[in-house]
């Protein structure tokens, strides 16, 4: 059975009292019998420097020792969920600069497992990652399964932690860890990735433009620096689609829609033989919108169409409802946390029937 892996890092030395220096891995997926230990699973885009930018981007470990923290480089304005031990902690936000922040201490004397996975989205700035202290490090094996989810502000978890509808947008409210692909992804046991930016499309962004979109933005390391190329380092099992809010935002998008899809789809099988693709409907599309403009049924005619033009047994159609006002709203009417668990409770059962996970 063909194996999944993540870029990450190995920590060249574990000394617990200064800060761990690393140096990349392997190139190359680790042949199925091999078992590939690693101190430290980077897992999403990251640059030769250790710089990342997308959603939901994770930095995990495992650390023998009662307190660890981690140097990073960032403008301020981004923020990070902290997982030990499968709990989530006070979330980090750094200050402007380079600097070490304490993610724990007063733990018990023995293993613990770290998560730090970025909260907001790509438009914030990257990030630099230069390497824990405080404990050493462990090697664990690279996970076995990843779920790339590709998306706009639902799957970046926009205004997921506001008390919406009427709350303006923040760094702060945004949480892609609280968000549907994240979810589905703790409950599968699979690590996951994030390619995910608001107000984007697949043939139009939502304010109407059909320039840096998602087959132009996917192909970057970073979804703002058009120069930076994505080099297909990883290898997904699964990737799920839910673009089509942004395209239908000014009404039908018409056949600009179906024909970008498939090329893209076209694209992702190019680099990803194996990988089961979802297409998923939007749960912000109604049918009760003026005129239909931003239509469920049209849009899932379209998701229809397409599988239907890539003839692929691979490729699926997954239908989400439309969220419920009694479900609350997250900030501008996004979903909210309770609608969110809903998607993932309709996602991880297409992915276990695609992959007999």
């Amino acid at each position: 059975m063909r194996r999944s892996w993540v870029l990450a890092l190995v920590c060249a030395s574990c000394n617990g009292g200064a800060t761990t220096p690393i140096a990349a891995s392997a190139d190359a997926p680790a042949a199925d019998a091999q078992i590939v230990l690693e101190d430290v699973h980077l897992i999403g885009r990251f640059d030769q420097n250790h710089r990342f930018a997308w959603p939901g981007t994770q930095i995990v470990t495992r650390f023998d020792g009662t307190a660890i923290s981690i140097e990073l480089d960032d403008n301020g304005q981004n923020w990070f969920e902290v997982t030990i031990d499968g709990t989530a902690r006070a979330p980090l936000h750094p200050g402007s600069g380079r600097a070490t922040y304490p993610l724990a201490t007063g733990l018990s004397p023995e293993p613990h497992d770290l998560a730090l996975a970025r909260r907001t989205e790509s438009f914030f700035g990257p990030t630099t990652f230069f390497g824990f202290s405080g404990s050493p490090l462990i090697a664990t094996p690279r996970p076995a399964r990843l779920v790339e989810m590709i998306g706009d502000s639902i799957t970046c978890g926009y205004g997921v932690l506001g008390v919406g509808p009427t709350c303006g947008f923040t760094a702060a409210t945004e949480a892609e860890t609280h968000a549907w692909g994240s979810f589905a992804a703790t409950r599968l046991g699979a690590a996951h990735v994030s390619i995910a930016y608001s107000g984007i499309g697949m043939s139009r962004n939502g304010d109407g433009s059909t320039s840096d979109t998602m087959p132009e933005r996917y192909l970057r390391t970073f979804a703002d620096d058009g120069a930076s190329t994505w080099a297909f380092s990883y290898s997904p099992d699964v990737i799920v689609i839910d673009l089509g809010t942004n395209d239908f935002a000014m009404g039908d998008p018409g056949s600009a829609f179906v024909t970008t899809y498939v090329a893209f789809t076209h694209m992702l099988r190019s680099h990803y033989a194996n990988a089961k693709i979802l297409l998923a409907t939007s749960p912000m599309l109604a049918d009760s919108y003026p005129a239909g403009a931003m239509s469920r049924t049209k849009a899932r005619g379209y998701l229809d169409q397409i599988a239907a033009t890539l003839a692929d047994p691979d490729v699926r159609v997954v239908e989400i409802a439309e969220q419920l006002s009694g479900d609350g709203y997250g900030c501008d009417y996004h979903p909210s946390e309770v609608t969110d668990r809903k998607m993932a409770d309709v996602l991880v059962p297409a992915i276990r029937a695609a992959t007999g996970w």
